[in-house]
Parts: structure tokens; sequence; C-alpha cells
């Protein structure tokens, strides 16, 4: 028996997303602020209080943006190892109550190298994003990490061709 952190969405950016906004609130037993461009994916989960067998960590990071002084919206997700791409249409999040949008969810697919000898790992990232980040002094994001294949291979990507990369 044990503890299992699942959140559903609409928990994500009400209790939690917008409690950490609001007031500050102090969700460290479950989840950390990371500035996750600091680190690689594969670095990510020991920053985790919540170990998990699922192979899923969640974070609170503050959102970067890229050339912050040219107004550019942006927003800065380059690691010293790689990028994380924008994967597909954002996903809208409604209150289950209300039916009223609270938020989005952008997934994100980590890419090992930098320009077109990038190769796609199995390091999968959702930002959630809350409506009303922009009345708040300081904006979040909360990051739920997974990691997609349950393979016996490393936690860090071989190098290799982007013509061998897995999908």
């Amino acid at each position: 028996m044990g503890y299992r952190f699942h959140p559903t969405e609409e928990e994500i950016i009400h209790h939690y997303l917008e409690a950490k906004m609001r007031d500050g609130t102090d969700f460290s037993a479950v989840m950390k602020e990371v500035e996750f461009c600091n680190f690689e994916p594969w670095q990510l989960p020991e920053h985790s209080p919540l170990p998990s067998d699922d192979q899923e960590w969640y974070f609170f990071s503050k959102i970067a943006y890229k050339h912050s002084k040219s107004g550019s919206k942006k927003i800065e997700r380059t690691t010293r190892e790689g990028f994380w791409k924008v994967s597909g249409k954002d996903r809208e999040i409604y209150d289950e109550n209300s039916g009223q949008p609270i938020g989005k969810r952008t997934a994100l697919v980590f890419y090992q190298g930098h320009g077109s000898n990038a190769v796609k790992t199995c390091w999968v990232m959702h930002e959630f994003h809350s409506e009303t980040a922009s009345s708040y002094q300081e904006p979040f994001v909360l990051c739920r990490l997974k990691r997609k294949s349950d393979d016996a291979e490393n936690d860090k990507p071989s190098s290799r061709s982007a013509s061998s990369s897995r999908n």
C-alpha cells in the first residue's frame, strides 16, 4: 500500500496552481518549485519530493519568456542539452461545475541536441496554465513530467541519429 498522487486537471488548476500564485501556498510535500530549463528531464525526478513508480512527477515553474526586453510572449524552453518542443494544440480545461474555461494544457516533447540533429526522447511534459495567471504578480505553470517508455533503457537518452529515434 502506498500513496498515489494523481490530481485531476481541474484540481491542478484550481487547488494547486491558483493557490500557489494567489498566496504562495506551500505544496513542497508533493511538488517543488523548479526552473525546469535549468535541468535536463532525466535530472528532474530527483527534485520531486514524491517518489513515483508511475514515471510521473509534478513541479511548479515560473514562466520565463524569451527576449523579455522585446515584449515577446514566447516561453523559454531550452536546456543545455536540448529543448522542449510543443506537440499538438493546447487543450482547454473546464470547470466541472460551471463549464467555464479555467486553464489550458500544453503538451511538450523533449528533444536532445539542437537544430536539425536533435533527437526525440521518451520525455513528455504537460504544462498547465491558469486563465487567471496574468492577474498575479508572479505567474507560474504547473508541469507534469512523464517518461513514456517503461523499458529497461537508461533515463538519459543515448546519442543516436535522428533516423533511429524513438517515437
